[in-house]
């Protein structure tokens, strides 16, 4: 009887919703510290070893959102090279994960160019324009709204995405 409602829910939630949820919880905590603390927290007990490699991408990209925020240089290292690495690995078992890249680019495209973590960029956008078309509605809206806020994207580019 305790799991009633857990199954009530299941049945009634539209499926990729916890994405949905999980979207707008990464661009919150690009912007405030105690969101990108409660994004870290929701996202932490995922498991390296699960399948799902879009949520091990956000895991990954909530740890580097934890760096943003640190003050100390050494902690800060520690954890921007942790979730970098987490997501490179995400992305080398997946490569093909459109959200994956995303994040990546995302985080490529924000970082101060002293860390070195932008070698992916042009392969990234190149891949996301080519594919934009084959995704869900949610991921292209998703990705069309970071495009255009990036300067990463040409204006020519950017229209690629409508």
């Amino acid at each position: 009887m305790k799991f009633l409602p857990f199954i009530i829910l299941l049945l009634f939630t539209k499926p990729g919703s916890e994405l949905v949820s999980i979207r707008q919880q990464y661009i919150d905590a690009a912007t405030s510290e105690s969101s990108a603390n409660e994004f870290h927290d929701e996202m932490k007990d995922l498991k390296a070893n699960g399948s799902n490699h879009t949520l091990m991408a956000y895991k990954a990209a909530s740890i580097v959102l934890l760096a943003k925020y640190e003050s100390g240089l050494i902690t800060k290292t520690r954890l921007f090279n942790r979730g970098t690495d987490m997501l490179e690995e995400t992305i080398e078992k997946d490569p093909n994960n459109y959200e994956a890249r995303l994040i990546r680019l995302n985080i490529q495209d924000n970082v101060p160019w002293i860390t070195g973590y932008t070698s992916d960029l042009k392969k990234d956008k190149a891949f996301l324009i080519k594919n934009y078309a084959k995704q869900e509605a949610g991921l292209k809206d998703f990705a069309k709204k970071y495009a255009q806020r990036s300067e990463a994207f040409s204006k020519k580019e950017k229209a690629m995405f409508d």
